[in-house]
């Protein structure tokens, strides 16, 4: 249980976290080690490093959340994308990786607390037993505990740090570019799950709460097959068939993602650079596979750093 996990790591001074090998690859060179949140809450993190020297600027810093799902996958799909730059448009960068200790694939319980501002009406949730609306605090982690532990202890490029979220993640992303656009120059929202309150998003962008002072890179993806179940997946009953094709419309992820697109160009023309990538072919699931590498030549491009 959440409570359960709690751990009094808050006031572990920075010089005393340890970093151990965390499953390397051959190319890039991977950390790990563990660190708490103001409130205590534990956290694992994961750090890849470029085989590539730093250049004199340092690094730029890509962070992702759900780790112990993905981090895996972004450390593989970086480590091919940066073996040319100049040939693939991606340049090297440091991974670091959002996780929770003892974990393997997703923990519902902590992303729903760290991801949410508060609950949904979504009647999916109507029995859950989730604790929700501790993004507030999540963000204050990442700026105040995990970000000066990444500067200090890494070469990176100041100003040049990115966050990529899938999901509930991409929905903590979306509603980050809109209301801290200054924490991060780049933001990845994969399938971002607007639905969960998207009068809360789109009044962000209405009432121009935290308008960008610097301009922002915003990365936006779906799959074309997120609006009813995928040909593949039409294996079931029919009722079961009939229950997966009206969430789908019911959360409406890709009608959400074309109004996010057309609100922020006509909203922040001049400080946020979007793109929109629509995949045909691809699920909720999938689609973070197959829009990892467009994501990552858009917020890192090689040469222009």
């Amino acid at each position: 249980m959440l409570k359960e996990q709690l751990r009094s790591l808050n006031s572990t001074p920075e010089d005393t976290i340890e970093f151990e090998a965390a499953e390397p690859t051959r190319q890039r060179r991977c950390l790990r080690f563990e660190i708490a949140s103001q409130a205590g809450l534990p956290y694992e993190i994961f750090v890849s490093l470029p085989r590539q020297a730093p250049p004199p600027e340092g690094f730029p810093v890509l962070y992702m959340l759900d780790a112990n799902a993905d981090f895996t996958l972004a450390d593989q799909v970086m480590e091919r994308l940066t073996r040319r730059p100049a040939a693939t448009g991606v340049e090297p960068a440091i991974i670091v990786g959002i996780g929770y200790p003892q974990t393997e694939g997703y923990n519902q319980e902590r992303r729903h607390l760290d991801l949410t501002s508060g609950p949904t009406d979504d009647a999916f949730y109507e029995d859950t037993t989730y604790t929700f609306g501790g993004q507030h605090a999540f963000i204050a982690f990442i700026c105040d505990r995990l970000k000066p532990v990444i500067r200090n202890r890494f070469p990176i490029r100041e100003g040049h740090e990115t966050i990529l979220g899938h999901s509930l993640g991409g929905y903590f992303v979306v509603e980050l570019a809109l209301t801290r656009p200054e924490l991060f120059s780049g933001y990845v929202a994969i399938s971002p799950s607007i639905w969960w309150n998207p009068d809360r998003i789109f009044g962000h962008i209405a009432s121009r709460s935290a308008p960008p002072e610097k301009p922002i890179r915003f990365f936006l993806a779906a799959g074309g097959w997120e609006t009813e179940p995928a040909p593949w997946q039409r294996q079931d009953t029919p009722e079961r068939n009939l229950e997966q094709t009206n969430l789908r419309l019911r959360r409406r992820m890709n009608d959400n993602i074309d109004r996010l697109s057309e609100c922020c160009r006509s909203t922040y023309p001049e400080t946020v650079t979007l793109r929109t990538e629509r995949i045909a072919d691809e699920d909720h699931s999938s689609i973070y596979v197959a829009s990892l590498p467009r994501a990552l030549r858009f917020v890192l491009p090689a040469g222009q750093g």
